[in-house]
C-alpha cells in the first residue's frame, strides 16, 4: 500500500537543518519514565515574554519564568563586618536572599544601597550587633539608600532612605519585596529601624 500524499504529520524534522519541529498542534512528549537532558554548555532558550508555560496545570508566562530563574529568588546569604572601607560603595548583591551586616567599632555610620529589582524578589535585610567582643561604638548606623528603585514604607509613601542601628546589646531586620518591577516594599521591620519619608 504506497504512502498517502496528502499526510502531513505536525511534528517533524526539518528539511536541510539540523532542528525537530513541533507544528502548530503538534507535541513533543515525554511520558512516564522519560526525561529530557540539558548539559554542560547547553542552552536552553525562551525567545518571546509571550510563551506561556504549563506547570502543573497552571499557566507561567515567559516573563514570570525570567523572574523565577534569573530575578534573584536563590536564598543564599552573605555578610561581612561593618568597617567603613566594606561600606564605602556596597550595592545589593544579586541572587541573594538574606544579607547581613556585622556592627563594628570600626564603623559608626556606613552606606548602603538597594537597587533595581524584578518583580517577587524577597530580601532580608540584618545589621547584627557586635561581633568581635570589642564593640566600643554606643551605635553602628547603616543608612540604606535607593538608586534605580523606590523604596515604600511599611505605612505607606515613598522613603528617602532607612536607618538601620545596633549596638552590642542589639540588632534590627528589615524585611522587603518587591510587589513592582523596581520597587522595594518594607513588610516588615524588627529593632530600631527609621523609615525617612521623602519630603
Amino acid at each position: 500500500m504506497s504512502a498517502s500524499d496528502t499526510y502531513q504529520t505536525k511534528v517533524y524534522h526539518e528539511q536541510g537543518s539540523e532542528r525537530f519541529v513541533a507544528n502548530s498542534g503538534g507535541v513533543f512528549a515525554v511520558e512516564s519514565g522519560g526525561s529530557i537532558g540539558i548539559y554542560s554548555g547547553a542552552q536552553f532558550t525562551v525567545e518571546s515574554t509571550a510563551v506561556n508555560l504549563k506547570i502543573a496545570g497552571g499557566d507561567l508566562a515567559g516573563d514570570d519564568l525570567r523572574r523565577v530563574l534569573i530575578s534573584e529568588q536563590l536564598m543564599d546569604s552573605q555578610n561581612f563586618v561593618a568597617l567603613a572601607t566594606d561600606l564605602a560603595v556596597s550595592n545589593l548583591p544579586k541572587n541573594l536572599g538574606t544579607y547581613i551586616i556585622w556592627a563594628s567599632d570600626g564603623a559608626a555610620d556606613g552606606s548602603f544601597w538597594m537597587t533595581s529589582v524584578s518583580a517577587g524578589r524577597e530580601v532580608f535585610l540584618l545589621l547584627a550587633g557586635d561581633s568581635t567582643g570589642t564593640f566600643t561604638n554606643t551605635l553602628t548606623t547603616i543608612k540604606v539608600s535607593c538608586s534605580g528603585c523606590k523604596i515604600l514604607g511599611s505605612i505607606g509613601g515613598y522613603m528617602s532612605h532607612i536607618l538601620l542601628n545596633a549596638s552590642a546589646a542589639s540588632d534590627c531586620m528589615v524585611h522587603f519585596m518587591a510587589p513592582y518591577d523596581n520597587y522595594w516594599a518594607i513588610i516588615n521591620t524588627r529593632g530600631d529601624v527609621d523609615e525617612v519619608a521623602n519630603v
